[in-house]
């Protein structure tokens, strides 16, 4: 029996400890690090993989060892963090603040669509290099671990159980599979969670310095949903804190949390002031109301086995459904450990508390009437994608009951002999695989029409009952470990050995489900030079509009104006313009030129620009991007002169021009023009005119004519119009959100009180 509990002693970490964090998401990633060197260019760089651009198409899910996508479901990946994100970097490079987007739609806000992550400094910088969204998952997944390594340890828990923890939580299942906007904010949850219990021990005015990061970085992470879902948890733990204070400590602790929560407020304010600029003039989709969808049926069981369906779109279409609604996945192990742990007595209203979150999660997920009602009534969280982000949030909060079960075993393990941990643990594990047998069987019966649906699928080296047999073949030899390390005989004596087979299933399951989609990386495709040189070349400062070529907002990534666009919020005046021009069936979400397909298969914008280039042209479109040989049914009734004329035509690609597109500027008759760039130009009116620039008008916009403010109006109802003066001109515009002098105001503030933070000292923590 050991006579010692490892627990973490004294304030230095374990130099191992640390490597072990940092270097590990580099050992599991190197094969792609290393790929142009060594491995033919293995890539999941989405601008590979979605075909943008590049000299060669090929089916998105095809190219590696297996078939899917190379660690990211969502195709914004590369649409929305990488594109915009790119462009965001080379802002802050140059020294340009990250507020407008002149690349995308007949441009919108940057800093104010807020997915970009325009403030989430240093990070964003990372997407500004070559492979830079892998970099920058490398790094959340470093701070994601240090981050749960400083809240466990603050936790008094077991050493190895420390390490252990902050493992699983770097390789989570959101980090495995939604490695985009969603994955974001997570690094900075369990920041916060060490800073609420920083703030429980802390003696004088400060002890809430690293809250304040935690809640900030969440603000400022790019994904807004995941943030305020995963503060919902942060939240619980604050109000348990609190509950569980002596009367007399409770205000200090309030004010400490609430001086956290304004200073990551501050700190956040150029981002939030931006964003709240932007909704006063957006159109915010489904988010306008309350989204209470259910999480598919074959979602459950793929949160618990998560290739059991195939890897990542297997399958036909109809399948395609679960795959999109998976936020991440679980596992075996941890559901069952924390099921375990609800039998401890150590931590135990935090335990009640996890496990009731978790249950209203997966509630309001299965949109069970009464619960989802009185879920929604929760400020913004009916407004939220629930049923999808609200993964992270709920595979945190198992995993905190998972390690709590952890310790006790280790606890327990190091003070009693062996029989007495059987003992101790033999009913918690009973019940334990009772509850879990039966979520699992729910979960299958769930899953049985997709199963039946797969039976006649076949695609890959691997057949679809191999998924099937592996999935379940890697969760009994799990569960058997856990078991044997819970219930284990005389073999098993003391805590070191226990320990490390239960770390061998738990971490173990956790890298073996991490590592199955890096077997989708595939060999990148070449960039499509004369292509992007052709549209560099002939576009000038007009916009082109493509379907498929390129896709949405990589515009911003090429800096090359594009109509195309793929987010949400947009700007409200720009959507009301498409379901004018478009019609009303126009998705204003990925306005990508294909999506939705007409009868026929035909794609959305076709019609129209074969038969009306005149709606392009009033928008300032010059070029139109189509795959090569796409027909262009009914052009012929044009008249020669208002027929598209092809410039460029390759392999994959034809580019056309309009023949009578509006210019970017355009000033009365009698004014010469000359643009320098997006935002300077020089007018010579031989009288007083006027000035029309074809870029979206919102308030903020600003010209300076000949040093003096002007503030545009509105052309068209959706471009800026200003008056020129007689004689020569020099014109200038900017941007800025209204109201951002209280933005960095605010900012400067919340530096301020950081430092006040982080005045102060930490009492010792009492024992147990």
């Amino acid at each position: 029996m050991e006579t010692a509990f490892s627990r973490p002693a004294s304030r230095r970490w374990p130099f191992w400890h640390v490597a072990l964090l940092v270097l590990l998401p580099v050992v599991i990633h190197l094969p792609e690090l290393l790929g142009p060197a060594l491995l033919g260019q293995m890539t999941s760089d989405p601008l590979s993989v979605l075909s943008v651009a590049t000299t060669t198409r090929r089916d998105w899910l095809e190219g590696g060892l297996l078939p899917g996508l190379p660690g990211w479901i969502d195709g914004c990946a590369g649409v929305i963090v990488q594109a915009l994100g790119h462009l965001v970097a080379s802002d802050w490079r140059q020294g340009i603040l990250p507020w407008w987007n002149p690349y995308s739609g007949v441009g919108m806000p940057l800093a104010g669509e807020y997915q970009p992550a325009a403030f989430f400094l240093p990070f964003v910088l990372l997407l500004g290099l070559p492979g830079g969204l892998l970099l920058m998952k490398i790094a959340l997944q470093m701070v994601a671990g240090l981050a749960m390594y400083a809240f466990l340890r603050a936790l008094r828990l077991d050493a190895r159980v420390v390490l252990a923890g902050a493992l699983l939580y770097a390789f989570n299942g959101t980090y495995g599979w939604a490695s985009d906007g969603p994955s974001q904010p997570l690094a900075f949850l369990p920041l916060a969670l060490f800073g609420i219990e920083q703030a429980r021990t802390h003696v004088g005015a400060g002890g809430w310095g690293w809250l304040a990061l935690g809640l900030g970085y969440l603000l400022l992470s790019g994904f807004p949903e995941t943030a305020f879902l995963v503060g919902t948890l942060a939240l619980c733990w604050a109000v348990l804190r609190l509950v569980q204070q002596p009367a007399s400590a409770r205000l200090f602790f309030a004010l400490r949390i609430g001086a956290g929560g304004s200073a990551a407020l501050l700190l956040a304010a150029p981002q939030l002031v931006a964003f709240a600029d932007f909704l006063r003039e957006a159109w915010v989709g489904p988010h306008a109301g309350v989204m209470d969808v259910r999480l598919p049926d074959a979602s459950w069981i793929m949160a618990l086995f998560p290739y059991i369906n195939g890897p990542f779109f297997y399958g036909q279409a109809e399948q395609f459904g679960a795959w999109w609604a998976m936020g991440g996945y679980i596992g075996l192990v941890i559901p069952f450990l924390a099921l375990v742990a609800l039998a401890g007595a150590r931590e135990r209203p935090a335990r009640l508390m996890l496990a009731a979150y978790v249950l209203i999660c997966m509630a309001k997920q299965a949109n069970l009437p009464l619960l989802t009602g009185l879920v929604d009534m929760l400020p913004g969280v009916g407004r939220t994608v629930f049923y999808r982000l609200c993964f992270p949030a709920e595979q945190a909060a198992l995993l905190m009951l998972a390690v709590f079960g952890m310790d006790d075993l280790c606890r327990l393990s190091a003070d009693l002999p062996a029989a007495q941990v059987r003992a101790r643990f033999r009913r918690p594990v009973l019940w334990a695989g009772l509850v879990l047998g039966g979520a699992v069987g729910v979960a299958w019966w769930l899953n049985v029409a997709t199963r039946a649906a797969l039976r006649s699928y076949s695609h890959g080296p691997v057949p679809t009952w191999g998924y099937e047999a592996a999935s379940v073949a890697l969760a009994c030899v799990a569960m058997a470990l856990c078991v044997a390390a819970f219930l284990g005989g005389g073999r098993l004596p003391s805590a070191r050995a226990r320990m490390g087979l239960l770390s061998v299933a738990v971490l173990g399951e956790a890298l073996v489900l991490f590592c199955v989609p890096l077997l989708s990386l595939r060999a990148s495709l070449p960039r499509n030079v004369p292509l992007l040189q052709t549209v560099q070349r002939e576009l000038g400062l007009q916009r082109f509009v493509t379907m498929g070529v390129i896709a949405p907002n990589y515009g911003a990534y090429f800096r090359l104006p594009s109509l195309n666009h793929n987010g949400v919020p947009m700007p409200a005046a720009w959507i009301a313009r498409m379901q004018r021009d478009f019609g009303p069936d126009v998705d204003p979400v990925t306005f990508d030129g294909i999506t939705p397909n007409r009868p026929g298969g035909q794609f959305f914008l076709a019609d129209t620009l074969a038969k009306r280039p005149e709606v392009f042209e009033k928008l300032g479109v010059a070029l139109a991007l189509v795959p090569h040989g796409f027909p262009l049914p009914g052009s012929e009734a044009l008249a020669p002169e208002n027929r598209l004329k092809l410039l460029y035509t390759d392999a994959t690609a034809d580019v056309y021009r309009l023949p009578h597109a509006a210019p970017y500027f355009e000033a009365g008759a009698g004014c010469h023009v000359q643009a320098a760039s997006q935002t300077e130009v020089r007018t010579d009116c031989a009288a007083p005119s006027f000035l029309i620039r074809r870029e979206l008008m919102m308030a903020g916009w600003i010209a300076r004519v000949n040093g003096q403010t002007v503030v545009p109006v509105f052309e068209d109802g959706l471009f800026e119009r200003i008056l020129l003066p007689a004689g020569q001109a020099e014109v200038r515009f900017s941007f800025t959100p209204p109201f951002m002098v209280w933005g960095w105001a605010g900012f400067v503030a919340g530096l301020a009180l950081l430092g006040l933070g982080f005045a102060g000292k930490t009492r010792p923590a009492s024992g147990d």
